[in-house]
C-alpha cells in the first residue's frame, strides 16, 4: 500500500502492485536487466552491415595502422548502441541503416510497452549532406550539429574546439568560485591548494580528454588557462 503527499495533504491508501519504493537499492538492477532485455530484442531485428565496424588491437602504438593489418591478432567488432545509465545512442555508417536500427528499436520499445520520447531524441549527421530526414513511428526527429553525451559535447565537424572552450569556461567558473576560500587564504599551505586544484579544476578542465583529438591550438588554450591558474 502507498500513499501521496502533495502540499502537505496525504492522500488515500492505494494498492501498487507493479515497481519498486522511491530509493530501493534494486531498481537500478531492474533498470539494466530490462534495457538489456529490451536491446537483445532489438538485435534480432537489426541486421550487422547497419552497425559502425571498428578494428583494433591492445599492443603496440595506438597510431601506427600498419598494425591493423594483420589478420591473427587484430579484433573486429560491429556498434551498433553506446549506453550509459539511461541514456542511449544509436550509430550507423548509413542513413539507411540508421533508419532501419531506429525502426527495430521502436518496435522493440512497443512490444514492452514503452514509447520512445521523439522530444528528447536527436540526430547528429557526421558525414552526410544535407542531413536526410529520420522518423519514430512517422515523427521527424530533430537533427542537431552538436549532441552532449556523457556531459562532452559532439559536433558534426569532429572537431573539439567547442568542447575545449566549454571545459575551460567550466574549470574557470569552479576555480573562481574557490578563489577566495581556497586559493587566496593564507592559512592554507601550497601543498593543500594544488591538491585542490587538481582534484576539482583540473577534473573539470580535462574530463572526457581520453578521447579527444586535439591540435596544436587546442593544446596552447589548455596550457594558458592551467599556467593563468598557477599564478
Amino acid at each position: 500500500m502507498a500513499r501521496v503527499i502533495n502540499s502537505g495533504s496525504t492522500s488515500d491508501t492505494f494498492f501498487v502492485g507493479t515497481g519498486v519504493k522511491q530509493g530501493c537499492v534494486i531498481a537500478p538492477i531492474l533498470f539494466n536487466l530490462f534495457v538489456a532485455a529490451v536491446m537483445t530484442t532489438a538485435k534480432q531485428n537489426i541486421c550487422p552491415a547497419d552497425g559502425v565496424h571498428i578494428s583494433y588491437r591492445l599492443d603496440g602504438s595506438l597510431f601506427n595502422l600498419h598494425r591493423l593489418q594483420s589478420k591473427t591478432v587484430v579484433t573486429a567488432e560491429t556498434i551498433h548502441e553506446l549506453q550509459y545509465a539511461d541514456g542511449t545512442a544509436f550509430v550507423s555508417s548509413s542513413p539507411n541503416g540508421l533508419q532501419r536500427t531506429i525502426n527495430a528499436v521502436a518496435e522493440a520499445h512497443s512490444r514492452s510497452g514503452l514509447t520512445i520520447n521523439v522530444q528528447k531524441t536527436e540526430v547528429l549527421n557526421m558525414c552526410q549532406s544535407p542531413a536526410p530526414e529520420f522518423l519514430i513511428n512517422n515523427q521527424p526527429l530533430r537533427t542537431v550539429d552538436e549532441f552532449t553525451y556523457l556531459r562532452s559535447v559532439i559536433s558534426s565537424t569532429n572537431d573539439f574546439t567547442c568542447e575545449v572552450q566549454r571545459r575551460i569556461g567550466l574549470a574557470s567558473a569552479s576555480f573562481r568560485r574557490l578563489s577566495h576560500r581556497v586559493f587566496m587564504n593564507k592559512d592554507l599551505t601550497i601543498t593543500t591548494k594544488i591538491s585542490v586544484y587538481k582534484a576539482i579544476c583540473l577534473s573539470i578542465l580535462l574530463y572526457g580528454s581520453e578521447s579527444w583529438v586535439l591540435y596544436q591550438r587546442h593544446l596552447k588554450k589548455l596550457e594558458a588557462f592551467h599556467t593563468n591558474c598557477l599564478q
